[in-house]
């Protein structure tokens, strides 16, 4: 049985990892994922996760570290960024106050941001707007500074042309790199042999500021080359989704929603869920069915 090549792509916050301790826990989270939902005797293909974690060093708009960004130091592109991508995944409750485990911000902190991380943790829980702005910062830090952009794209294109990859799994800015990638044609096309399948796990490709980055207006659609198939797994109180799938922003996403439970956002528990487990035994050449 020919073997299936699987690479799969991080999100930026990894900086107490490496290549090795990554590829392990990903490839023990498809594992356990395999063996409930396919069976004890799957195969289990080895996923080779190229490591970018300390590509942006400590201290380069906060990428990578585990402290949050500074509200009241970044600069008005950074500042419009945060707030476009909060606007349209907040929505305002009328009559409702502000959440109050954001009433303690820095005074000096921009008052239509501060409104914005209390929508986001009124719906998804205290502290969740912080989250949202460290994310959100995180895939800033991409766009803005291409040469190391460039550098974690390198990496993940030499993975995949290395193991002639046939499959992506992209969890989280690892999902925002792959889509970027494969628009400036550096994924070898699915007629050429290479990858013809991407998995994407609690992506941030909803947000309209990624989009724009990407290229993408709002009169267009997300879209991959032709002859790549695409499962969107999302946790609906995953808040780097904005609780929502892909599959109205891409004719030809396929969209899962699963339950991560008590980690919504986390890369291993994406990794568990069933549509994962089914879509790479549909991969794997000529594998007998276990259940």
């Amino acid at each position: 049985m020919t073997q299936l090549h699987l690479v799969g792509v991080h999100g930026i916050r990894q900086r107490d990892t490496n290549d090795i301790k990554l590829a392990n826990d990903w490839n023990e989270a498809l594992t356990r994922g395999m063996a409930m939902h396919v069976g004890p005797h799957a195969v289990v293909p080895t996923v080779v996760a190229p490591y970018y974690g300390k590509v942006f060093p400590r201290g380069f708009l906060k990428l990578g570290e585990d402290e949050a960004v500074d509200l009241t130091s970044i600069d008005d592109e950074e500042l419009e960024f945060i707030l476009d991508a909060l606007e349209v995944h907040t929505p305002p409750v009328p009559g409702q106050q502000p959440y109050a485990g954001t009433l303690g911000m820095p005074p000096r902190t921009n008052p239509r941001l501060v409104q914005l991380l209390a929508r986001a943790d009124r719906r998804f829980g205290n502290g969740v707007g912080r989250l949202l702005v460290n994310r959100i910062s995180e895939v800033y830090g991409y766009f803005r500074d291409d040469d190391k952009a460039e550098e974690v794209r390198h990496r993940v294109r030499d993975a995949v042309e290395q193991t002639g990859a046939t499959m992506i799994i992209a969890h989280s800015l690892g999902s925002v790199v792959v889509y970027d990638m494969f628009q400036r044609g550096q994924i070898p096309a699915a007629d050429s042999g290479t990858v013809s399948q991407l998995v994407t796990l609690g992506s941030p490709l909803a947000w309209l500021p990624i989009q724009r980055n990407l290229g993408i207006d709002t009169t267009a659609s997300l879209q991959l080359p032709t002859g790549i198939a695409w499962l969107n797994v999302f946790d609906s109180h995953d808040p780097v989704t904005a609780g929502i799938g892909l599959s109205g922003l891409a004719r030809e996403v396929i969209d899962a929603p699963v339950d991560n439970e008590g980690d919504p956002h986390s890369a291993e528990c994406y990794l568990e869920q069933k549509p994962v487990a089914l879509s790479v035994q549909s991969a794997l050449p000529c594998a007998p069915q276990t259940l």
